[in-house]
Formats: C-alpha cells, sequence, structure tokens
C-alpha cells in the first residue's frame, strides 16, 4: 500500500534524474519549429529554412551552420555565393522575458541565373546540443525570396515566446493535456500517469477499506484485527486523495505559468498614427506620432 501511495513521487525523482542525465543543450526543450512544421511568413517576400552545423566550439558550429545555409541556397535555388557574409546588426535578446526579438541579419551578394542579386538573411532563432565535446548547432533563418516580390522578413513582427496564453490552462483540466500543448511531455506523462495512479490508489484503498468493514461484521470474534485493517487502508485512502489532489492542482498552476516550448510567432506588422494637439512657446500646432 506505501509502495503505491509514494508512486507518484518515484515517477517524479525518476523524471529529474533523467533530466540531470541529460547531454548539455541550450535549452531543456527542442525549439516547436524543430518538432513540427516550420513558420508561415505572413507577408511575401522570404521563406523560413533551416541549417546545421558541427563544431568543437559553437562558435565554429555557427559558422558552418552559415556556409551549410548558403550550401543549400546554392542546391535548391541554384544560386552563385559572391561574397562573404556581411553582419549588418547584431542580435537582441530580452533576457528573462517570455518572448524576445532578434535582429541579426547579414547579406549575400549572389548571382541567379547571370543576374546579380543581394539576398537578405535574418537569424531568428537557435538550438544546440553539446555531446562528447562537439557542439551541433541548428539555426533557423529567413531568407528573401526573389520570386516572392515583397519587402522580406522585416514587414512581419517576428517573435520568439514560450506563452502560450490561456488555452493550457482549459487544457489541463485533464491532467497533462495543457503541457502536451505546449510540447512538454515528459511533464505531461507525469501529471497524465500521477494522476491516474493516484485514483487507481484511492478506488483500491477505500475497496480494501469497504471489505474490512464488511468482514468486521461477518467474522466478530477478529473484529480488532479487521478494524486495524480498516483504520490502515482508510488512512492510505486519506494520504491517496491528498498527493492526487496536490498533483492536479499542480498541473493547474504548472499549465498556466510554466514555460512551453519555444515557438515563433508571425504577425503582420502593424503601422498606425495618432494626432495630437502640440504647444509651443511661440504658438501651437498638431503633432504627429507615429508607430510601427
Amino acid at each position: 500500500m506505501k509502495r503505491l501511495i509514494l508512486l507518484p513521487l518515484l515517477l517524479l525523482l525518476a523524471s529529474a534524474s533523467v533530466t540531470v542525465a541529460a547531454k548539455e543543450k541550450s535549452d531543456n526543450m527542442k525549439p516547436r519549429w524543430m518538432t513540427s512544421s516550420l513558420p508561415s511568413p505572413k507577408s511575401p517576400g522570404y521563406i523560413f529554412i533551416t541549417a546545421q552545423g558541427t563544431g568543437n566550439s559553437l562558435e565554429e558550429a555557427r559558422q558552418r551552420a552559415l556556409v551549410n545555409l548558403t550550401t543549400k541556397l546554392e542546391h535548391e535555388r541554384g544560386l552563385v555565393i559572391n561574397s562573404s557574409v556581411k553582419v549588418d546588426k547584431e542580435a537582441s535578446r530580452i533576457a528573462g522575458a517570455k518572448s524576445s526579438v532578434t535582429r541579426q541579419q547579414f547579406q549575400m551578394e549572389c548571382t541567379e541565373r547571370g543576374k546579380e542579386i543581394v539576398i537578405t538573411c535574418r537569424a531568428v532563432d537557435e538550438y544546440w546540443e553539446k555531446n562528447h565535446g562537439t557542439y551541433t548547432v541548428t539555426e533557423l533563418y529567413t531568407v528573401n525570396d526573389n520570386k516572392r516580390p515583397g519587402e522580406g522578413s522585416n514587414n512581419d513582427d517576428i517573435r520568439l515566446t514560450t506563452s502560450y496564453g490561456a488555452a493550457p490552462v482549459f487544457y489541463s483540466l485533464i491532467p497533462g493535456v495543457g503541457q502536451f500543448s505546449k510540447g512538454s511531455y515528459v511533464k505531461g506523462g507525469f501529471m497524465l500517469g500521477g494522476t491516474a495512479v493516484g485514483a487507481a490508489a484511492i478506488i483500491l484503498c477505500e475497496n480494501q477499506r469497504a471489505d474490512c468493514a464488511k468482514k468486521m461484521r461477518e467474522k466478530p470474534q477478529h473484529f480488532d484485527f479487521y478494524r486495524n485493517k480498516k483504520s490502515q487502508w482508510e488512512t492510505g485512502r486519506n494520504v491517496a486523495i491528498g498527493v492526487t489532489a496536490a498533483l492536479y492542482v499542480y498541473n493547474l498552476i504548472d499549465a498556466a505559468v510554466a514555460p512551453g516550448r519555444r515557438r515563433v510567432v508571425v504577425k503582420n506588422r502593424s503601422y498606425n498614427y495618432t494626432l495630437a494637439p502640440v504647444v509651443y512657446e511661440n504658438g501651437a500646432g498638431v503633432g504627429l506620432a507615429f508607430n510601427f
């Protein structure tokens, strides 16, 4: 009985040990663009593409990923890269925030069907793992697609986020489903399995308690023995109810506040303006505030 009641705790410890034993990596979970389909652009003029590189250092792996990107573009689009990469801006990440914006982009001078063109690439996100001293980096880029005229990825608002809104909270009414929707499959499995084990423990303890109560009436000569057994199973049932209820509440809280698998959110960049009266030292006028 004690083993059955403590099984959810053992499952938690087992999942923690798996996490500790995992190899070194940039994030606990791979980004959603690695586990499912790539993001879809909202504006014409660019595409999302991935490239991977390995190296003895993180910077070397990133450089090889960039080389593999150029090779991929040459094979898929028939481009000829004429010059080295020119970095325009550095990446900007919001430390500790649930969302961030990356602004690292670079240009490549290329030739396509004899025509000189400039391809603008933008590094959106990356994921890396270190295994036996070797780094493997997977990068997500946006690349201008001259087959689709437009202003490229700068025309869209592209952000990284680990937030999934309120939906996971409603999903988590069924234990674990909220975590599954955020890509936390191990945690979701623990929530679902732990709650199921807890419910089974409650049913088992209650059935045994009821059986002991019945035998107290049927075998009065063993009344004290079955009364003690009944008390033990009743205690086990109450403990199982408490553990299962605590796990269910934790499941709801975790679905609401815990970060999920990082994903890319693409929105049309909004432009709006506001007219407001402005008072100067020598007069008054109307001010135009342009937001983008």
